[in-house]
């Protein structure tokens, strides 16, 4: 088995940042190129502090284009185009959950292989913080921002993976860089978010990328609410605690249209708990507009068109429908038309074969799916996510990027009305139903139907969009997932949201086209098989570890 080195100097952590290996037994077995006594090294908060900024570009890296996307495939709000379907080869099976989704999947290894990097930096990160000897307050709060984002990338690998490795500098020689027990895993996940929440500061000035206490407390809830419930940390009553605190800061607030969330020139809102910074400028784009937009609008627009791209990530059917047609959306809610893009008409500089038209002229034209051979089918033209579509992109917008490759809004990635709706969820499972009922009503829905819209303070939720408060416990719990999905919907909850309600087949088979028409999707789909990759180049691995149902 091979072993982690303790690292006394400050260049071996820096070397942190020049990992990008298959197998996480690498990301610890390089030897530091200089080296300073260790009392010295650990003195430096300074050094230490860079290491933390480079931290959070590491995390926003794990979720830059399609690698970031990719985990929202094969849930019941986003499955991949049809034509990415045909022609991207195991990638199917991300959907379809049949024998292409196997150890072998080159897309479940992308997911494993970006995170593992950014875990043993934060690992060293904690190692060196917990020794520095100057500035004890700055390093306490540097270990905060080390402690989150570790156990926020080991939360996510856990709920895609179950037993992980756990990265610890001081316990490599005891813990090696194998699988661990769920209930070690999420000791250290909640051990983490915990240091986080106890270290970090409410807020910081003009650093607006950097983890707070708020932020800390809203992965805690979390975590105690998607724990495995045989860990033993599965408590609602410990994750109200959290968001009751997030409420109490009164630092947030729902914005009064849902629609300003997604603005490009409204960055880092009040409703912003966690936001990863991004800009429509390489190396710093999220380019998700790429994988997100509709082929045909590219085919018949081109890239200068801000909601042209490859229907790599698309809504599944029940994601755009409204309720009397089979889907998730109730008439009137307000949020529908912020989240997807039904019209495709663009003012185009092309005529009806796409040639340029003389003069500079513009005409509005929607592609003609009629001249578009390349699959016989039409969902390059049903509805696309409209929340990541990037303006500035645009040729008409006068900012000369001109293509929508470029695409790169900040993601709000934690947002004050999953807080409330969290605590929501909890006071329902602690018999508080009423309560959560008017929690939802009176915030998240009655903004929802423009009743916190600016100048419509007076205007209330209609009558018959009210839930009851007299609706049980369980009645409750599957409506609460449902208004989840209309407020978060391709915010990259689902899947976890899914996971830790135990819904994730039943749903997933009733809903993703791709798994619907399939019909091979079964219990141990909830986990993603350990890349072969990890097995093979790791020997702390064994073929045993491979999770259940997938090929040893």
């Amino acid at each position: 088995m091979k072993k982690g080195f303790r690292y006394t100097a400050i260049y071996a952590l820096a070397l942190a940042f020049a990992f990008h290996t298959s197998s996480c037994s690498d990301f610890l077995q390089v030897e530091p190129t200089g080296s300073v006594p260790e009392d010295e090294a650990y003195k430096h908060v300074n050094v230490i502090e860079k290491l933390v900024l480079g931290l959070y570009n590491d995390y926003r890296g794990c979720k830059e284009g399609r690698n970031g996307l990719m985990t929202n495939l094969g849930n019941d709000e986003t499955q991949q185009g049809n034509y990415q379907l045909i022609s991207s080869g195991d990638q199917a099976g991300m959907d379809k959950y049949n024998g292409q989704l196997n150890p072998t999947s080159t897309q479940v290894a992308s997911i494993w292989n970006n995170r593992w990097p950014a875990v043993v930096t934060a690992a060293k990160v904690v190692y060196a913080a917990n020794r520095a000897t100057e500035e004890p307050e700055k390093a306490a709060q540097l270990l905060g921002e080390a402690s989150f984002i570790r156990g926020l990338l080991m939360f996510e690998l856990s709920m895609y993976w179950g037993e992980i490795p756990i990265i610890d500098m001081d316990r490599t020689e005891e813990l090696g860089l194998g699988p661990q027990p769920l209930t070690d895993v999420w000791t250290y996940i909640i051990d983490d978010l915990k240091t986080a929440s106890e270290s970090l500061p409410p807020s910081y000035d003009g650093q607006p990328q950097r983890a707070t206490r708020g932020a800390a407390l809203a992965m805690l809830g979390k975590a105690y609410m998607s724990a495995p419930k045989e860990t033993g940390f599965r408590d609602f009553a410990k994750a109200d605690s959290c968001f009751k605190e997030i409420i109490n800061m009164n630092r947030y607030e729902l914005l009064p249209d849902y629609g300003d969330l997604y603005k490009y020139d409204n960055p880092n809102t009040k409703e912003a708990i966690f936001e990863l910074q991004f800009n429509p400028k390489w190396p710093y784009c999220n380019y998700w507009e790429f994988d997100c937009g509709s082929r045909a609008c590219d085919s018949w627009f081109g890239q200068e068109c801000s909601f042209s791209g490859y229907d790599f990530l698309v809504p599944t059917p029940f994601a755009y429908k409204t309720e009397a047609d089979g889907g998730i959306w109730e008439e009137g809610d307000l949020r529908k038309d912020e989240a997807l893009r039904y019209d495709f008409t663009y003012y185009t500089d092309r005529d009806d074969d796409g040639k340029k038209l003389p003069n500079g002229e513009r005409r509005y034209k929607t592609p003609d799916l009629s001249k578009t051979t390349w699959t016989g089918t039409t969902d390059e033209l049903d509805p696309h996510i409209k929340k990541f579509e990037d303006f500035r992109t645009d040729a008409l917008s006068g900012f000369g990027i001109n293509n929508m490759w470029n695409s790169g809004k900040n993601f709000p990635m934690i947002r004050y009305a999953d807080v409330l709706l969290l605590h929501a969820e909890c006071l329902n499972e602690l018999g508080q139903t009423a309560e959560a009922v008017k929690i939802v009503n009176d915030e998240i829905r009655s903004r929802a139907w423009g009743a916190k819209l600016p100048g419509a303070d007076k205007k209330e939720l209609p009558a018959d969009k009210k839930w009851s408060t007299g609706m049980g416990k369980d009645e409750f719990s599957d409506k609460i997932m449902d208004e989840r999905f209309r407020e978060l919907c391709f915010e990259g909850w689902r899947r976890i949201d899914l996971l830790r309600t135990d819904k994730f087949v039943k749903l997933v088979k009733e809903r993703n086209r791709w798994a619907k028409e399939s019909g091979t999707i079964q219990d141990f789909h909830k986990r993603y098989p350990i890349p072969d990759t990890e097995i093979k180049t790791n020997s702390a691995f064994s073929p045993d570890d491979q999770n259940e149902g997938y090929s040893k």
